[in-house]
């Protein structure tokens, strides 16, 4: 399978189970049910935590309602049958046209590839809503809803955003705008007074093991108890990390941070050898935030007094240990600055090989302060 077809079937458009997030499901059948579903949703939460996939979810809803009655036998309109829950069938032939992209009804937006540099943009500019503007003011061509998904809006530019305000502030007939959000106070005020919030709370570890074991049969359940942590409770974290081999790079790091003070140098060029690769982007990022992350861990159980879960067998024990050897602030100021090397790596494009094992030399420096 091509990584464009397993990016299509990991798609929030493509998955058809949401695990979590009953609460905010709920809210939104019973808006519909009592016909008072509001023309803007701000679904808000920890990035991958599934706020895409609950508005395709609701996307799915919507559009596969019956039209609505014009009248029974004797010009009487039937009575509603209200739904009970959001779950639509799969194999529904509008599902199946929403999840390969061929319903009319539903319209996106998001960051775009700029045909100029043939790059992804960093942010969803004005075109890209005026778009949505256009699809709103044209008639339905599925003669119902018409449903929007801006994915993510903090991501709008200056000018993408007020043009959205303007949409807001006029809603059409029976249309319904989903703003998905990772950090919503990023958003223009006046853009979050006019939708209704749902906000979605990362998942409990249970909750996100039995979301990989269903797409991951085959992980052991010393995996998926390392992944479920190490996603912070979001799913869409968790597959990821999953995707690109997590766990066992973890371990890797893992076994060189318990060693501190000592450094074993040999495999840690070798692994920076490994994660400096062209084709190891993916890998790289992934293991440039854990190794950030598990730096925070150890800042944040000294700060508290308090032993944060084990990722691997022992690791807050050796946290412990390793963060005897400086000051908490000095900790703090290491985690800082390795953030802003990691930064500055990216801006210049500096050797990731050389980052790598900068990080590690700083912190094994910090040790023997």
């Amino acid at each position: 399978m091509s990584e464009l077809e397993t990016a299509e079937m990991d798609h929030p458009r493509a998955t058809t189970e949401l695990i979590g997030h009953e609460s905010a499901e709920r809210m939104f059948l019973e808006a519909f049910n009592n016909d008072r579903l509001h023309h803007a949703w701000l679904i808000t939460g920890p990035k991958g935590v599934g706020k895409a996939t609950l508005a395709w979810r609701f996307a799915k809803f919507l559009l596969s309602q019956p039209a609505e009655d014009d009248g029974g036998l004797f010009g009487e309109p039937l009575p509603a049958v209200k739904p009970d829950t959001l779950t639509i069938d799969p194999d529904n032939p509008f599902v199946q046209r929403i999840m390969s992209g061929g319903h009319g009804g539903v319209a996106v937006a998001e960051r775009t590839f700029n045909e100029k540099t043939g790059k992804l943009r960093n942010d969803i500019v004005i075109d890209d809503i005026r778009k949505l503007i256009s699809f709103y003011t044209q008639t339905s061509a599925e003669g119902g809803w018409r449903v929007a998904i801006v994915d993510a809006a903090d991501e709008m530019n200056t000018n993408a955003a007020n043009a959205l305000l303007k949409l807001l502030e006029e809603p059409p007939h029976k249309s319904i705008l989903f703003l998905v959000s990772h950090s919503p106070g990023r958003l223009l005020p006046t853009i979050r007074s006019r939708c209704r919030t749902l906000a979605l709370k990362a998942l409990s570890e249970d909750s996100v093991q039995a979301v990989l074991a269903g797409k991951y049969p085959s992980l052991n359940p010393d995996d998926l108890k390392a992944l479920a942590r190490l996603s912070d409770g979001a799913p869409g974290k968790a597959i990821e990390l999953a995707s690109l081999g997590g766990v066992g790079l973890y371990r890797q790091m893992a076994e060189e941070l318990v060693g501190l003070p000592r450094l074993h140098m040999p495999r840690i060029h070798a692994l920076a050898d490994k994660l400096a690769a062209p084709k190891a982007d993916g890998e790289y990022r992934l293991f440039i935030e854990m190794l950030l992350g598990w730096l925070e861990r150890m800042v944040r159980q000294t700060a508290s007094g308090e032993a944060v879960p084990d990722i691997m067998p022992g690791e807050s024990a050796a946290m412990a240990r390793i963060s005897a050897f400086s000051g908490l602030d000095q900790w703090l100021d290491l985690w800082e600055k390795m953030g802003q090397l990691v930064t500055r790596a990216d801006a210049v494009n500096l050797d990731r090989r050389q980052v790598i094992v900068n990080l590690f030399a700083s912190l094994g420096a910090a040790c023997r302060r």
